[in-house]
């Protein structure tokens, strides 16, 4: 059981604002922001450099705590600035030739499908996979279309405009039985959701510190499973981190997730994140979804039973976004309402999520991100305030 009262408390701003913008950013602990504070006093005091030495065995945990959290090493880990960065790393690692094929789901955000789609206009076949009736990646469907000129396959685990949760433990058995890396979006997953990498099958997982993690800004990770490091091209960036200047005037790659870093970083960052991992860690993945999972399924129901009001989420298995419309109000301004209000939440639009939103005929939504540390009387203020919508 999670302790309420405890986290609440360890979240100054839970007393002033109901934050329901929990994929979009979250709320740090505190023991969060007192390590990023820390960590750049110290660099004030003794210098960025010296900081980094003294400090060193706070930015390694971010690698130790992060393999705990997966069920990987770290020698598999790479510290980015965020899932986008991360992302793009992974994918454009994967040396992609005209008529080769990739294989995307539709719940790709707009970052990940820019790169898709320039790989699309240098004539790679892109193909993205339809959702079944529930809204999840059709398996069939992704069966008829893997075949042996498929060199990718790219899958969102959690859309940012919609509460499914993606088979990606079943698609990533596929790839792996069929010898084709599987890069996995779990920027909306990681902190709400246990991940361990064995288990999901993936390649590459990628995600962002923000969100449901409730880490520092500008902070992310990137797992690259060991077996297909020595199968991927040259990595396009690198610096004196990532890579070593021989003797002979050539150069190689490190081996390992470090051969995707670079050396400047954001260290303070990279302090609070590994504490933010371990804080998920000491209140258990486990604990969080279910609780997560609560309060979301609550919120649905009581959204639903709103006149005017349609709640847009799909999937078999949904996690802590929760999207919805009012008949009478676009998603902008019930956005804005709310957040006079002090109720935080965001709203997507169909150019964030064209394979989502676009497909499914939906310009925008209003989107409640749920937490652990969200209460029943912060459920219960979003919908009054939905319900007394004129």
């Amino acid at each position: 059981m999670i302790d309420i009262t405890a986290v609440r408390a360890d979240t100054p701003a839970a007393a002033d604002v109901v934050h329901l913008n929990n994929a979009g950013s979250s709320l740090p602990p505190t023991p969060v922001t007192e390590a990023v504070v820390d960590y750049l006093r110290a660099e004030a005091r003794l210098g960025g450099y010296e900081a980094h030495e003294a400090l060193l065995d706070r930015l390694d945990d971010f690698y130790a705590a992060t393999a705990t959290m997966l069920g990987c090493t770290v020698h598999e880990l790479a510290f980015q600035s965020g899932a986008s960065e991360a992302w793009w790393r992974a994918f454009t690692s994967v040396e992609l030739q005209p008529g080769d094929r990739v294989l995307a789901g539709a719940s790709e955000f707009q970052a990940n499908a820019f790169g898709l789609l320039q790989a699309r206009d240098r004539g790679v076949n892109v193909e993205v996979v339809p959702n079944d009736a529930a809204g999840e990646i059709d398996l069939d469907r992704f069966d008829q279309l893997l075949d042996d000129r498929v060199r990718l396959v790219c899958l969102t685990m959690v859309s940012m405009s919609n509460g499914a949760v993606q088979p990606a433990a079943e698609i990533g058995q596929r790839c792996r039985e069929a010898s084709i890396p599987f890069l996995l979006d779990a920027c909306q997953a990681a902190g709400q959701l246990p991940l361990r990498v064995d288990e999901l099958a993936c390649d590459f997982l990628v995600y962002t510190g923000r969100k449901f993690m409730r880490g520092p800004r500008g902070t992310g990770v990137l797992y690259v499973n060991d077996r297909v490091r020595d199968r991927l091209g040259p990595i396009g960036y690198v610096d004196g981190r990532s890579a070593e200047w021989c003797d002979d005037g050539t150069w190689r790659p490190l081996p390992g997730g470090v051969g995707f870093e670079f050396g400047e970083q954001n260290y303070a960052g990279k302090a609070g994140l590994a504490v933010a991992t371990r804080y998920a860690l000491e209140i258990g993945l486990p604990d969080i979804a279910t609780r997560v999972s609560e309060l979301a399924t609550r919120l649905r129901a009581e959204l639903a039973s709103i006149d005017g009001v349609a709640v847009h989420d799909e999937g078999r298995h949904r996690c802590g976004i929760v999207t919805f419309t009012h008949e009478r109000h676009d998603p902008a301004t019930i956005w804005r309402h709310l957040g006079d209000h002090g109720v935080n939440l965001s709203a997507p639009g169909r150019r964030n999520a064209q394979w989502d939103l676009g497909t499914r005929g939906i310009e925008a939504v209003v989107r409640a991100g749920v937490h652990y540390f969200n209460t029943d009387d912060e459920i219960g203020r979003l919908v009054e305030l939905v319900n007394a919508l004129d």
